[in-house]
């Protein structure tokens, strides 16, 4: 039977799958490189109940090459996809649909999943070409096709698990989202941040003094990571020498940082009312008894707040308001966990189950308070996207409570007022932030 597709019949026949399970992989020109910074070299299509799957070559030496754009409509009509990453899948064909099967495998078991790396030809033109950028287009189509099927083998056993509530928000609307901000990039001075970051290779994630990110989002929290050849941009080090090598592709950047985030999330659930003025001020004031707070004193209050966001709340404390009602809530959450076997992020739908390990209460509210950090801010980070679409500022950076975005002068000051409004919701979460020519605030 035929695998490789070429012909008008062969191509028009893989439509006859379209009501069935199926699993696409892209195989790009070099899978060290960023998305970005590679292009298609074949696409490979499996349904489930064919004994071996079909590769359609689209830039390959070997291969009658196929139109992208033609086999993403085919892909379009099918009703049940399913892709290893579906973000990198996005950055060579928009297909609508598409299930991401490591997310799906992350959600369910708290656990990552890898593919294997067993063909020894497949690895020996990664070992030895591992960064000639057309690597993808010498590896003989056979070889690659057998690369494939193993994947295959491991896809499938995913393919069986049936989607978890919360899994639409991550596999469409964080997956949409994280896309667009890697897509922006953040300018570098080449030089400079080389010496200083130490890239694997720099011809990975850098063209045109841009350096490319990629976000991660199988992690048992769905707390985003973002590191790509060996750079952590969640930890970039707060020294100079380091942030001085990021500058805008604009004019400035501009970081909004919010205001005591993981507390705030906290006390609303809870239903404690916090006001506009420092959340950690506001509890210091109760813990000291005074109005004027210290910096010793500020300090002190930082490290109380985040003992108790994680449930452990101090004795001497314990009498106040917001800690009767902290305690109250992780009672009910452990006590729901226990008779129903899971508590839900009331944003995504995200369910924490009794497979993750080891739990006892102030594990199960940290994990819960980080995946209301990610759901909330996937939502203000999609109306934030909406609001610049047509805008030359763009968001170039998210970590965790801090939005970075490289701001145009051409837009107009107004825009950096609309998007601390945006973000605060309000008023319920206050933001403060800074600018400068380079990370270094």
């Amino acid at each position: 039977m035929f695998y490789i597709v070429e012909s008008d019949s062969q191509i028009d026949r893989l439509l006859s799958y379209k009501d069935e399970k199926t699993y696409v992989e892209v195989i790009s020109s070099n899978q060290n490189y960023h998305p970005l910074l590679s292009y298609t070299v074949a696409i490979y299509i499996r349904p489930a109940s064919e004994l071996q799957g079909f590769i359609v070559p689209i830039s390959h030496d070997e291969g009658l090459n196929v139109q992208k754009e033609r086999i993403s409509n085919i892909l379009n009509q099918f009703t049940l996809l399913y892709t290893w990453d579906k973000k990198q899948l996005m950055y060579h064909m928009l297909i609508k649909g598409v299930i991401d099967l490591q997310l799906l495998y992350t959600m369910v078991n708290f656990d990552r999943i890898g593919l294997p790396k067993t063909n020894p030809t497949y690895n020996y033109y990664y070992s030895k070409f591992s960064d000639y950028q057309d690597v993808g287009r010498i590896i003989p189509l056979t070889k690659i096709f057998q690369k494939c099927e193993e994947n295959y083998e491991t896809a499938q056993t995913v393919m069986q698990i049936s989607t978890p509530e919360g899994f639409e928000f991550y596999n469409d609307t964080a997956t949409s989202v994280f896309l667009m901000i890697e897509k922006q990039g953040l300018r570098i001075i080449y030089k400079e941040f080389l010496e200083m970051f130490k890239p694997q290779n720099s011809v990975f994630s850098i063209e045109d003094n841009i350096v490319y990110t990629y976000y991660n989002l199988y992690n048992n929290t769905s707390r985003p990571t973002n590191a790509f050849n060996s750079i952590n941009f969640t930890a970039i080090p707060k020294a100079p020498e380091f942030r001085k090598t990021i500058i805008p592709q604009n004019d400035i950047f501009v970081t909004y940082d919010y205001d005591g985030y993981h507390l705030r999330l906290l006390c609303e659930q809870v239903g404690y009312k916090l006001t506009g003025e420092s959340a950690h001020k506001q509890l210091a004031k109760l813990y000291f008894r005074k109005d004027e707070i210290s910096d010793e004193q500020y300090q002190e209050a930082k490290q109380i707040n985040f003992h108790a966001i994680y449930g452990k709340i101090p004795p001497e404390y314990a009498f106040l308001e917001v800690f009767e009602k902290i305690q109250i809530y992780i009672d009910r959450l452990w006590k729901q966990f226990n008779e129903q076997g899971y508590i839900e992020d009331p944003i995504s739908g995200k369910q924490f189950t009794g497979k993750l390990c080891n739990l006892n209460p102030a594990k199960l509210l940290n994990y819960l308070i980080q995946s209301l950090e990610t759901s909330r801010n996937v939502l203000i980070l999609r109306e934030l996207l909406i609001y610049l679409k047509d805008k030359e500022s763009k968001i170039c950076l998210y970590v965790y409570d801090a939005i970075t975005v490289d701001f145009s002068e051409k837009d107009g000051k107004e825009i950096l007022e609309e998007i601390q409004r945006i973000m605060e919701s309000g008023g319920k979460y206050p933001v403060k932030w800074k600018h400068g020519k380079s990370l270094d605030f």
